[in-house]
């Protein structure tokens, strides 16, 4: 139980800071925010993995689901790198559609969780659901951009 504990605690902060910078990151449309996302994406991965490694899937699926596991970096860290190569290549209006994509994406796992674990669900939800929101908001409002 511990191990949950810990774990909880330490990706609800680092939530809150993967979710600055993709709230930036859409909002300044900017490749060099989402290449530092990226980075933090692949570090809060392996360290999730080795988290769930040393306590056991079940215990901690079944006490946190999906929405601060492994599976969420992973979508994050490939989702950041689709939009730095877009907005390196000045292609708005695709990396706004795939942020689009990507937040309907995670939200669906944020509601999957409320479903499942329920109450664990409001760690991820008050600390990087609103990034998914906010990266909707804009997603949506600049999807038509050139």
């Amino acid at each position: 139980m511990l191990g949950v504990t810990a774990y909880s605690v330490l990706m609800c902060i680092v939530n809150i800071l993967l979710g600055i910078l993709l709230t930036l990151g859409i909002i300044q449309q900017g490749k060099s925010v989402f290449g530092i996302s990226t980075v933090m994406a692949w570090l809060f991965f392996v360290i999730s993995l080795l988290f769930f490694l040393t306590g056991g899937f079940v215990e901690f699926f079944t006490k946190l689901g999906l929405s601060i596991s492994p599976v969420a970096y992973l979508v994050i860290a490939i989702y950041s790198m689709f939009e730095m190569k877009d907005l390196a290549s000045l292609n708005i209006r695709s990396a706004m559609r795939k942020g689009i994509l990507f937040s309907i994406i995670l939200i669906a796992f944020l509601v999957i969780d409320a479903l499942w674990v329920k109450n664990a669900v409001y760690i991820s939800s008050f600390s990087i659901g609103w990034s998914y929101v906010v990266t909707l908001i804009f997603g949506i409002k600049n999807r038509n951009l050139e």
